[in-house]
Formats: C-alpha cells, sequence, structure tokens
C-alpha cells in the first residue's frame, strides 16, 4: 500500500487548530514536527530540569492519507488555506510501505516504563514486551503526551484498588494495550474508525482481547478505577463533565499545549492534582478522584 504525506509549514501558535482541521480531512495520523536546523538542543543532565526550552516560530504539521484520497483531500486542503489567514506552504510527498518502515526504525525504539511494561517495534521486542508494528497507526511511546499516560499506568496498575481503565480516544490502542499487559480489564473508545481498526489489530498481535469501539463517552454509563485521556486540551474541556462522571480513582489527561493547561486545570479543579509535568510545549496533568 501507498500513502501520500504532507508537511505543511505554518506557524506554531497555529499547530493545535490546524491539527484538528487535518484530522477533520480523515488523516489517518498527525505530527508535529521541526523545520529543518530549528530543532531546539535537547536538555542535558547538568541542565536545570525546569528550563522552559524556546520553541520556534515556525514548525512543520505532517499527515498522511492514503494515495488513492489524495485528490480529494489536495482540493479540500487548498479549500481550507484559502479561508486562513496565516501563511503557510505546502509540500507533498509520497510515502511507500517500505519508505514508512524504515523510517520508523530510526524513531521508535525499545522503551521501559516499569519491570512491567516495556513498549517495543518488532525489530527490538523482548520476551514479554508490548509489539507495536510500525504502520499508519500512530501512538509508540515516544511523544511525551503518550509517556506521560504509559508512565501513569505503569504506577497505578500496581494499586489494589485499581482493577479497570478507560483509554479515553484510544488512537492505535497503546494506552489499552500497556493496561491489559499491567492486568486491567480496559476499554478502548475513539471516534476515529480506522483507529479502532488500527487498535484491534495491535490488540490481536499482543495476545490481548480489549473492547475497542466507537462509543461516545457521554453513552458510557459504568465507571472505571482509572481513566486515561491524551486528547487536545479544548476537547477535554468539552468531555469533562463525562470524564468526571466515568472516572471514579485516578486520571491521566496530556496531549495539552503548555498555554492551554489553565482551562484544563480549571476544568478538573474539582480532583486532586498529583502531577502537573512540563515537556517542551506539552503539559501533562495527573489526577486522584475524591472518594464520594
Amino acid at each position: 500500500m501507498a500513502w501520500v504525506e504532507l508537511q505543511w509549514d505554518i506557524p506554531s501558535e497555529q499547530s493545535e487548530v490546524l491539527s484538528g482541521q487535518l484530522f477533520s480531512l480523515a488523516a489517518l495520523g498527525v505530527q508535529e514536527d521541526y523545520r529543518e536546523g530549528e530543532e531546539p538542543r535537547p536538555l542535558q543532565p547538568w541542565d536545570d530540569p525546569n528550563t522552559v526550552v524556546p520553541q520556534p516560530e515556525r514548525l512543520l504539521l505532517k499527515a498522511w492519507w492514503e494515495q488513492t484520497d489524495f485528490e480529494d483531500v489536495q482540493v479540500k486542503l487548498n479549500t481550507l488555506i484559502a479561508t486562513l489567514d496565516v501563511e503557510t506552504s505546502v509540500h507533498w510527498v509520497p510515502v511507500s510501505q517500505e519508505d514508512w518502515a524504515n523510517a520508523w526504525k530510526q524513531h521508535f525504539s525499545r522503551r521501559v516504563f516499569s519491570d512491567k511494561l516495556v513498549i517495543s517495534p518488532p525489530w527490538e521486542a523482548q520476551e514479554g514486551d508490548v509489539i507495536l508494528e510500525p504502520g499508519i497507526a500512530f501512538g509508540t511511546g515516544e511523544h511525551p503526551t503518550t509517556a506521560s499516560c504509559l508512565e501513569a499506568l505503569a504506577v497505578w496498575a500496581d494499586l489494589p484498588e485499581s482493577r479497570t481503565c478507560l483509554d479515553l480516544g484510544c488512537g492505535s490502542g497503546i494506552l489499552a494495550l500497556g493496561a491489559a499487559k499491567l492486568g486491567l480489564d480496559v476499554v478502548g473508545v475513539d471516534i476515529e474508525a480506522p483507529a479502532i481498526v488500527s487498535a484491534n489489530e495491535n490488540a490481536a498481535r499482543n495476545g490481548f482481547t480489549i473492547d475497542f469501539s466507537q462509543t461516545d463517552v457521554a453513552d458510557i454509563s459504568e465507571r472505571f478505577d482509572i481513566v486515561v485521556a491524551n486528547l487536545f486540551a479544548e476537547v477535554l474541556v468539552a468531555l469533562s463533565p463525562d470524564i468526571l462522571r466515568v472516572s471514579s480513582g485516578y486520571l491521566a489527561l496530556a496531549g495539552i499545549l503548555v498555554e492551554k493547561s489553565p482551562m484544563v486545570e480549571e476544568a478538573f479543579a474539582s480532583l486532586e492534582l498529583l502531577r502537573k509535568k512540563q515537556e517542551g510545549d506539552w503539559m501533562s496533568l495527573w489526577y486522584k478522584v475524591p472518594t464520594v
């Protein structure tokens, strides 16, 4: 199978809104990346861990579609760009299956979250690892938002009161797979049909039976000991009444741009904040739900 990759040069402050627009055009995945030569220096062990790394004014949004959808998406994207009052430039790149797999080998490596939870690509997998095959399904544990949720699962799954988990916006299913590996009874939901297909494939590859569906969180009646939600800040705020309703123990929120964190914190102010961690442009929040 072949895909096309969009490389969209945009102002950094527009990344969240425009990422959402790409998903509305049925992108199979969206990724933020630095323009060539503009990636900031990584923090060193001797640096202050609270150092805020300055971000460039512009970045690349990368998104992927199947080759067969290219012409239709190109027309829709050009229509979208015509409505925007921002300076942008677009570049399209064909991507073959072989190109895709080789690219992932450069960026996806084995990641240890605890002695019970390791996420790994097939070429680095060891016995007992959760294996993710490279492909259009995104979510590997490399991004700090995904990693934060996996770290939370590794901590909370060992608690005696933790038995059930909801992965809200499951994507590739990586968080649900991690929860299942840790022995939790997991449900995963996502509004995108391709995400459910990918999540089921990853679960089957690892021998897990997980309930993945496009069920709206508003239609979920049960409560979960752990809820993980790696979503945009605006989505977390909009869904906050339902997220609070289905949460009965611990809640990990990620996918939050630093400047949007206050709105999320306000929406979940009734909970006990356990951890607030910034990594680059991203903020993650861990909460404890008060006992009723």
